[in-house]
């Protein structure tokens, strides 16, 4: 027998101990519940980020304005909604946003015309 087959032998005989699989079951259950919260967090942060976009192209369409992306305000990248050169709403949201000195001179070619509503999906069956 060659120490390709022992090696394959013996790791069936170990997948088929319950004590083996049991243990390894505790372990994995163990280092998921130790990245849950990392997970968990990095999803939230990248949620947050997608809400905030959704509402300023909302928002620019609704006053058919624009938005710029990635804006930086006091150290944090921003969501602004423009109207006529002038900042009218940031997601997440900022206080005295028109008074911001980010924002003076803003250069227009970083504002983006919102996207066409797209219909709605249609669920169900074909016809």
């Amino acid at each position: 027998m060659s120490a390709a087959q022992r090696i394959a032998t013996a790791a069936r005989a170990v997948a088929r101990n319950k004590a083996v699989r049991g243990a390894a079951a505790t372990a994995a259950m163990k280092a998921a519940a130790r990245a849950e919260p990392v997970l968990r967090e990095r999803y939230d942060r990248w949620r947050g980020g997608r809400l905030d976009r959704d509402r300023a192209v909302k928002l620019a369409r609704q006053i058919r304005g624009r938005f710029s992306e990635q804006t930086i305000i006091a150290g944090e990248p921003h969501y602004v909604v423009w109207k006529d050169g002038v900042p009218v709403e940031a997601f997440p949201p900022v206080p005295d946003l028109e008074l911001r000195p980010e924002l003076r001179d803003f250069d227009d070619r970083l504002l983006h015309e919102p996207p066409p509503e797209r219909p709605p999906r249609r669920i169900g069956r074909r016809a």
